[in-house]
């Protein structure tokens, strides 16, 4: 008896043991008080995003490469599904270059759940190697969840997206660099300007009936020298049109909306994830690819009334590369136990990322590696605050690094949502902490 009570107690000892060294207590220390959120902001302070003064008139040029594999892969974006067994619309990489004579900028976009990390290093790297002109990348998604899995290597990674496929990622880094060299030779003299159209029909907050949402289809408009036009455009909505069942591969709605913007002659379109860490399509009465292509029409439907500003042929460009100082990861098992960083870590890769600044003329981008929320940006009042600024404002999402979902603060208390309980890898108040980076870039 007494043998098998000491047993029991060293098991229960054991036990205890090892879910202290896995599980901690989530952090709630206010974020004023936090060490990071203090390093980051002087960070900020200091910092001096790049100046380039036009020497010449503004270039442009754009084009996209096939980036469907011609075998099976594994599926990323809702559930694991080994591999796709058909393809609905095939999945593209997208490029707009824009030069102004002392620095060029390329915005790259592809049909994917998120810009893949291992796609970013080694593009980066291929850049840098062999492009004299130091060109600046500004990256993004589509953020369908019926594209391709297999471009993450870390465990976790393996898990939920599939087996990595090396291969993959270098074919795709080698379409690029030529497409991009492509564009570097071929761009013509162009004018730029910044659109909106109102689409709050067309979206609706996921997390909370009647909760605020950003409605808006943004972007850039760009008309070069033979007529031809590329339009930069970001919506809020996820791009979860298509069942968790299917195996059909699909660019969503994003696609959709493309493909129906260039039917009209000599017009190329690239779509961007906006501000979807919160958002939903709403206003439609179909499903699955029906919803897909009417989303498509309707969302073209309104760009065709967008309100341009003026065009500009020649633009100050201003860039930044900002990395991010983040806490220790605070992925949740229960409403206030976090698995440790440690194990987080060594699952995933630990919380890394960048904020993108690019900033044309009076227009700001900014990426961010994450689901960023819509609602953030309507009750933080950020477009507000550029506009005081005389400034207009993009964020885009997926920036080929992943830290989770960053929802408004209030949530995160009272909303057991999969985004708030299970993406949010971060913990409270980050959107507070991102909301503050942004206004600091927004000021710069």
């Amino acid at each position: 008896m007494r043998r098998w009570l000491k047993g029991f107690l060293i098991f229960l000892v054991a036990s205890v043991a090892i879910l202290l060294l896995l599980v901690g207590s989530i952090d709630h220390t206010p974020l004023a008080e936090q060490e990071y959120f203090q390093a980051m902001m002087s960070r900020l302070d200091s910092l001096e995003p790049k100046q380039y003064s036009p020497s010449q008139k503004l270039k442009a040029g754009w084009g996209k490469v096939n980036i469907t594999p011609d075998y099976s892969m594994p599926m990323a974006g809702y559930r694991i599904r080994p591999g796709f067994d058909n393809v609905h619309d095939s999945l593209y990489a997208r490029v707009i270059g824009i030069n102004n004579g002392a620095v060029t900028i390329y915005f790259i976009s592809v049909d994917l759940l998120l810009f893949p990390p291992a796609l970013k290093e080694k593009l980066n790297q291929r850049v840098a190697e062999e492009f004299s002109s130091k060109p600046f990348l500004y990256y993004s998604a589509t953020h369908t969840h019926n594209g391709i899995g297999g471009w993450n290597s870390s465990v976790a990674g393996k898990f939920i997206l599939g087996n990595y496929d090396e291969s993959w990622v270098l074919d795709t880094t080698e379409k690029l660099v030529t497409q991009l060299k492509s564009i570097e030779q071929t761009m013509q003299p162009a004018q730029l300007s910044y659109w909106q159209a109102d689409a709050h029909e067309y979206a609706e907050n996921r997390l909370i009936a009647g909760a605020p949402y950003d409605g808006w289809l943004r972007g850039l408009m760009l008309v070069i020298a033979d007529s031809s036009v590329a339009r930069m455009i970001t919506f809020s909505a996820h791009a979860t049109s298509i069942s968790k069942k299917s195996k059909s591969l699909s660019g969503d709605y994003p696609a959709a909306l493309v493909s129906e913007l260039e039917k009209e002659k000599n017009t190329f379109g690239m779509f961007m994830a906006g501000m979807v860490g919160s958002h939903r399509l709403a206003g439609l009465n179909t499903t699955e690819f029906e919803l897909v292509a009417q989303a498509g029409d309707v969302l073209a439907d309104k760009i065709s009334f967008a309100t341009a500003s003026m065009q500009f042929d020649s633009v100050e460009i201003q860039t930044a590369h900002v990395p991010i100082i983040f806490g220790p990861a605070q992925l949740r098992l229960t409403k206030d136990l976090k698995l440790r960083n440690w194990i987080f870590s060594s699952m995933l890769d630990p919380l890394q990322g960048e904020l993108t600044y690019v900033e044309l003329g009076n227009i700001i981008l900014i990426g961010t590696p994450c689901d960023f929320s819509g609602e953030i940006f309507v009750t933080q009042q950020l477009a507000e605050l550029a506009a005081v600024n005389n400034k207009q404002l993009i964020i885009t999402s997926f920036n080929g690094d992943y830290a989770g979902y960053i929802t408004e603060d209030t949530h995160y208390h009272q909303v057991e949502r999969e985004e708030v309980m299970t993406m949010n890898w971060v913990g409270p108040n980050y959107g507070t902490y991102f909301t503050e980076m942004i206004s600091v870039l927004v000021k710069k």
